[in-house]
């Protein structure tokens, strides 16, 4: 069994057992909640610039106004469409795991379960790549395709 602790605010760790993988970590459940709700602003602030797009009184602001809301209904659907069925589970077996990847964003590093019931679960806090490799070869060995 290997243990991968997380950043010191996460206070969390990875552990990898032989048949199953464990998360305590508390960032996914702050998470979720505002990838869901995000998409809904947009939606809201969307459709709000296209009404206020087609009641305009000039010309110029009617176009802007109707383009800024066309790209603010494109953004919820670019972003956050392809994995937004997340899990928050615990206790993931590694029969359920589809494939996993490596993102960085802004410099943190994060990892997704991509399971086979096409939820995606991520694991925010990555401390380096070094603990990304250790995730990385103890997947390699189970037979789970791994990506950066």
């Amino acid at each position: 069994m290997n243990t991968i602790n997380l950043k010191s605010q996460a206070n969390g760790e990875i552990n990898l057992k032989e048949n199953t993988i464990e998360f305590n970590d508390k960032s996914s459940r702050m998470n979720k909640t505002l990838f869901k709700i995000f998409p809904f602003l947009f939606l809201i602030f969307g459709i709000y610039q296209l009404y206020s797009g087609i009641i305009a009184g000039r010309e110029i602001q009617i176009i802007l106004r109707i383009l800024s809301g066309v790209l603010l209904l494109i953004i919820p659907v670019m972003f956050y469409h392809s994995n937004f069925i997340r899990t928050n589970k615990k206790i993931i077996e590694l029969n359920e795991i589809k494939d996993v990847k490596m993102k960085k964003i802004f410099g943190e590093i994060l990892i997704d379960f991509k399971l086979k019931d096409n939820s995606t679960r991520r694991v925010y806090n990555v401390k380096n790549m070094t603990d990304w490799n250790l995730v990385k070869t103890y997947l390699l060995e189970k037979n789970i395709n791994c990506s950066n």
